[in-house]
């Protein structure tokens, strides 16, 4: 107990899978797909060999899905170049510790040792790149792809002595594979937290999609929580992804937020949590300071236009009261007194994005928000872990 006595509990830390493929997969692969993971793997190795980016993703040459975030604003035509754009030389923060090496990604020993500086007790792991292989044409491939992640971050947290808890993730693609891999492992593996979806699915399609209700059932009858969890310009795309003329000043500023808000909107405007009245649902890494703001819009659009949620039985704020529906915040945001004013104690959690750079400055993230003078005792111990053990009850 690391609060005063209080657990602390890290909703949102990650595996870097994509950091060394191999070492992730290649032991756990369906049979069926190994000529496919083998290609993969080739690819990977062979952009390494040229001095080359190896992303998967999140690249303008991604090997799977390329993606662009560099034209700066203000400028029109800059031919590849990068005039005038040329950032700011700047110190670099003061993590308080050793950069965190890559190696933590398959010995579970280092994350264990960062908790441990940081005062935190318990954590939920994250893919950080996984769900976006829904972008594979072959959706066999990318169902053994998540097979074999579930095998390998198994493993890992089982040498965390119930300190590191995982997040399956969805094939929206093959939803009764995802519900078989669901109803395995929760019975499997203690460590399970729950199930982890993107804040939309291929296609274009929201999380109000009933193709998606056998996830929801069988979440909830395992009392299981969604988990859902977004990414930067990555498949699968949330509204506005690739209508931002690749200005990532905008992208890194909003794109996850909308993310957010869409996954918040479409979950409770389809009346998801009235046709699944024991579902509990968890949203990470959009921030949170934006939450009272929407509600109130969609208390509004509820009241003027009621037909176009007819799965939805009260007010949207009333969803929120109910308690079913939580947020996590980043450590350091501004206005998460505002927001848990607006929307009460209980529905927010505490994350650090670990390993990944939102994560700076570590291992300060707990300090940092416990020592807030605009926030109580109590509210920090909800926020810090009381919440997600509600959201989670296999935590306790």
């Amino acid at each position: 107990m690391s609060l005063n006595g209080h657990v602390v509990i890290d909703m949102d830390q990650h595996i870097r899978e994509y950091v060394d493929v191999d070492r992730v997969y290649r032991d756990h692969i369906d049979p069926a797909y190994r000529d496919a993971f083998e290609r993969l793997s080739a690819a990977v190795a062979e952009r390494r060999e040229a001095g080359q980016p190896a992303n998967l993703f999140m690249h303008p040459n991604a090997i799977i899905e390329p993606s662009d975030e560099s034209r700066p604003l203000g400028m029109q035509d800059t031919f590849g170049t990068r005039h005038g754009t040329k950032a700011p030389d700047r110190a670099a923060p003061d993590r308080g510790a050793a950069e965190i090496p890559r190696e933590v990604h398959w010995d579970p020993s280092i994350r264990l040792a960062d908790m441990d500086k940081a005062g935190i007790d318990l954590c939920v792991i994250f893919p950080s790149h996984a769900t976006s292989y829904v972008t594979l044409r072959d959706a066999g491939f990318e169902s053994a792809l998540q097979h074999a992640y579930h095998r390998y971050v198994a493993n890992y947290c089982g040498d965390g002595g119930g300190r590191l808890r995982w997040a399956l993730i969805a094939t929206l693609r093959d939803v009764p594979g995802t519900v078989e891999q669901l109803t395995y492992w929760a019975e499997h593996d203690a460590n399970l937290a729950g199930v982890m979806i993107p804040p939309a699915g291929p296609n274009g399609r929201l999380l109000d999609n009933p193709d998606y209700h056998p996830i929801y059932q069988a979440a909830q009858d395992l009392d299981l929580p969604l988990l859902v969890h977004g990414g930067v310009l990555r498949p699968p795309y949330t509204p506005g992804a690739v209508e931002l003329d690749n200005a990532g000043f905008i992208i890194r500023s909003v794109y996850q937020p909308w993310a957010g808000m869409t996954a918040v909107s479409a979950l409770i405007g389809g009346g998801v949590f009235d046709l699944f009245p024991r579902l509990r649902a968890g949203v990470f890494e959009t921030g949170g300071g934006w939450m009272p703001w929407l509600i109130e819009r969609l208390d509004d659009s509820y009241a003027s236009r009621p037909h176009l949620a007819p799965f939805l039985k009260r007010k949207p704020s009333e969803v929120i009261a109910e308690g079913r529906l939580f947020h996590a915040f980043d450590p350091t945001e501004r206005y998460v007194g505002h927001a848990i004013e607006e929307l009460g104690e209980d529905m927010w959690l505490f994350s650090t994005d670990y390993p990944h750079a939102a994560s700076l400055p570590w291992p300060n993230d707990v300090t940092d928000f416990t020592e807030r003078p605009d926030l109580s005792s109590a509210v920090k111990r909800k926020v810090m872990g009381e919440n997600a053990l509600r959201l989670c009850p296999r935590f306790a």
